[in-house]
């Protein structure tokens, strides 16, 4: 058994990291707090949309579902997938599920039911799984896409919500003059929005496909500079060729992207698009975070 001072039980992947450790139990596991662990709901999208079951009873079998693996806290997708609010919270409440966050439109229009929505489900976080309209093709759409998550974290603080945007591979594919120096566009965003009013939630997978899969240090960077913004990680596993895998069965290194990745993360957020076996793969994503045999 390794050293008290370097069992990842014990210590935070950072504190391990400061001291040096480089144990067995290290590479199998990666602990954050209980409290910040965290599902996004889209993992389980085969479950919530099964052939032949009504809706909310195949959502009331997921939310059971996530609660046996021990995740509590979920980022929700797809709004409430079609369902009457009141009876989608009332499939959620027997399970304890918390809600967290959500993905969800940007556009001025529908801002304010996405707002209703978010404070009826104890929401503190309201954002989306992009940077929304006008979008990131130009460098001029990309500042009037700033002003737009302005305008749209303006409103959401105004309701005591923090918004919140994700990335995919293209915000940081995609650059632009900015300066004097050529900067993805997830830079450029992220100069012209106000720190007050918008913050970002990390994609390791798709970040590492944008900034180069062999350019681990490229991600620290940023996660380093921009500590501060970040709200959430994605925690999306990469295997060799690219694709997706289980959480701790990749290449990506997480304990140097946690550590990176500071203090201000409020939640860790496994997520697997289209696992293959949601339950089984939520499984060894929440020992990956607790460090459960």
């Amino acid at each position: 058994m390794p050293h008290l001072r370097c069992n990842t039980r014990f210590v935070t992947a950072a504190i391990a990291l400061a001291l040096g450790c480089h144990t067995a139990r290290a590479a199998d596991c990666t602990p954050v707090p209980e409290a910040k662990i965290a599902l996004q709901l889209y993992d389980m999208a085969g479950l919530t949309q099964k052939t032949g079951v009504k809706p909310e009873d195949a959502l009331a079998d997921t939310f059971a579902a996530i609660r046996r693996v021990g995740f509590r806290n979920v980022e929700r997708f797809g709004g409430t997938l079609g369902l009457p609010l009141d009876i989608y919270v009332a499939k959620a409440t027997p399970a304890g599920i918390a809600f967290i966050g959500s993905h969800g439109p940007l556009d001025a229009k529908s801002w304010e039911a996405v707002l209703d929505e978010a404070k009826r489900l104890g929401q503190v976080y309201v954002g989306s799984d992009g940077f929304g309209p006008p979008g990131i093709d130009t460098i001029q759409n990309t500042l009037a896409t700033a002003r737009n998550l302005n305008a749209r974290g303006r409103e959401a603080a105004a309701r005591g919500l923090r918004l919140y945007v994700h990335n995919h591979s293209g915000e940081f594919v995609q650059r632009f003059d900015s300066g004097g120096a050529s900067l993805p566009a997830w830079e450029i965003v992220a100069a012209n929005t106000d720190p007050l009013l918008v913050s970002f939630e990390v994609d390791g997978h798709w970040a590492r496909q944008g900034l180069g899969l062999n350019n681990t240090d490229a991600l620290l960077a940023l996660l380093r500079k921009y500590g501060a913004r970040i709200v959430m990680l994605h925690v999306k596993d990469t295997a060799p060729d690219g694709s997706i895998t289980d959480l701790g069965r990749g290449t990506t290194d997480w304990p140097r992207v946690f550590a990176a990745a500071g203090p201000t993360i409020r939640y860790y957020i496994w997520e697997y698009d289209n696992p293959p076996d949601p339950i089984a793969s939520a499984q060894i994503a929440y020992r990956y975070f607790s460090c459960a045999k």
